[in-house]
């Protein structure tokens, strides 16, 4: 594998590439079309509202309740150890 200071002093000799010239004009051009595309502020105090109340709506309503399901720390629960399945009656 060659030495990475070589790979860029080769790369520093080399000439620049014609295309580097014309690629301040198409940047501002896209500038310049992101610019007309903006949301205007009236859509987006609309979405602000609309966000608003959605979040207040949804932190009112009540949730149903939520139970946790009850699980035994070493995996089965106690009733379904081999040792109880085995007893028999």
């Amino acid at each position: 594998m060659d030495d990475i200071d070589t790979i860029l002093s080769r790369l520093g000799t080399l000439p620049l590439d014609p295309r580097l010239g014309d690629i301040d004009d198409a940047v501002l051009t896209g500038l310049a079309a992101r610019a007309a595309s903006r949301v205007s502020a009236r859509t987006m105090a609309t979405v602000i509202v609309l966000s608003l109340g959605v979040g207040i709506v949804g932190s009112v309503v009540p949730a149903p309740p939520i139970r946790a399901a009850a699980t035994f720390p070493l995996g089965a629960p106690a009733a379904l150890a081999p040792s109880t399945l085995l007893g028999g009656d």
